[in-house]
């Protein structure tokens, strides 16, 4: 955008001629960090924060006191489909759905397929297979895209995935970091470390796949210091893409039962300008920024509940580069 920074839709629409829109599936996956209770899993995890907005059916209802006072979980939570055939009819499902929401708003777009929620490498290869293979046969694609967790990446499931690289244009994984600090990744109950996504991302790398790597500004002990190490991390294993969230406190969390416990600071709008112009001026220029803010329904949403919506930020945001001078790398 005016090139302050590499922004996503300009990137696609150059590199394929085209818009393309993803399409995000839920593909019943669970996750090695959350337990059978849903008691574990990563401090700011629920139980639909992962699923794509259109797929949310069941949460049309929602009010703000429900979610608050019935809990996300009792409300949200359904147990994935068990069988593999009940997971397929699922998938295909979900990609119905997306089709028509994408064709329904925009014209001469092409579709990606996007595994979405959870940890979508967390299962058996033969599993893994039948269902990418099953997701991927349903149309043409352009890119197919896996989000998952840096000590979810084993060399065989690289391998797989690497396999579909003759199938669409683009292979990429979305990879998890949050943080560049080990003891950021400890608070938040992430389970791995900086040094699992460095070699995850090393290893896809070498396999010819793309990286996206996920990060969330304004944890309640991370300062400018933390996000320069952030930074950091990101210059040196050089993914193709960042997505960026300013934290959020979402009900059904164990940040939230924090929060209630013991109320900390959340990052206003203008602080999460600030922490991410911090960043952007020490990453390569030419790293894809895909998102710039967290999307969380305003019923399940403690704080902060005055941000503004994505146009606000992304004006305030380049108000702010321009008045500084700024662009994406200056600071390397």
């Amino acid at each position: 955008m005016e090139h302050l920074w590499r922004d996503y839709t300009s990137y696609l629409e150059q590199r394929y001629g085209r818009r393309v829109y993803r399409i995000g599936i839920d593909g019943g996956f669970s996750c090695p960090n959350r337990t059978q209770n849903r008691t574990g899993g990563c401090i700011y995890c629920d139980a639909k924060g992962s699923s794509a907005v259109y797929q949310r059916n069941d949460e049309r209802a929602f009010t703000r006191q429900s979610a608050f006072v019935e809990g996300i979980d009792e409300l949200c939570h359904k147990a994935p489909p068990k069988t593999i055939e009940a997971r397929k009819t699922s998938i295909g499902t979900q990609i119905e759905r997306g089709s028509r929401f994408i064709d329904s708003r925009y014209t001469h777009a092409d579709k990606s397929i996007y595994f979405q929620a959870f940890t979508s490498t967390f299962e058996s290869i033969e599993t893994l297979r039948e269902l990418y293979d099953y997701a991927l046969n349903t149309g043409t694609y352009t890119e197919f895209i896996v989000s998952t967790r840096p000590d979810c990446v084993s060399d065989d499931v690289i391998q797989l995935l690497a396999s579909y690289r003759d199938k669409v244009s683009t292979v990429c994984v979305e990879l998890g970091l949050q943080s560049g600090n080990d003891a950021t990744l400890n608070w938040i109950g992430r389970g791995h470390t900086v040094a699992d996504f460095r070699s995850a991302t090393n290893r896809l790398h070498e396999a010819h796949m793309e990286v996206s790597a996920h990060i969330i500004l304004g944890f309640p002990y991370e300062g400018d210091a933390e996000i320069d190490r952030t930074a950091e991390v990101i210059t040196q294993t050089h993914p193709e893409a960042i997505k960026i969230h300013n934290l959020h406190v979402v009900a059904g969390t164990r940040l939230y039962e924090l929060f209630q416990r013991e109320p900390f600071s959340v990052s206003t709008r203008e602080e999460h300008v600030r922490q991410t112009i911090r960043l952007l001026r020490h990453i390569p220029s030419d790293i894809v920024i895909q998102r710039f803010i967290s999307d969380t329904p305003s019923h399940r949403l403690a704080a902060p509940r005055d941000f503004g919506d994505k146009n606000q930020f992304l004006s305030a945001l380049r108000n702010e580069m321009i008045r500084l001078g700024a662009v994406q790398g200056d600071s390397l």
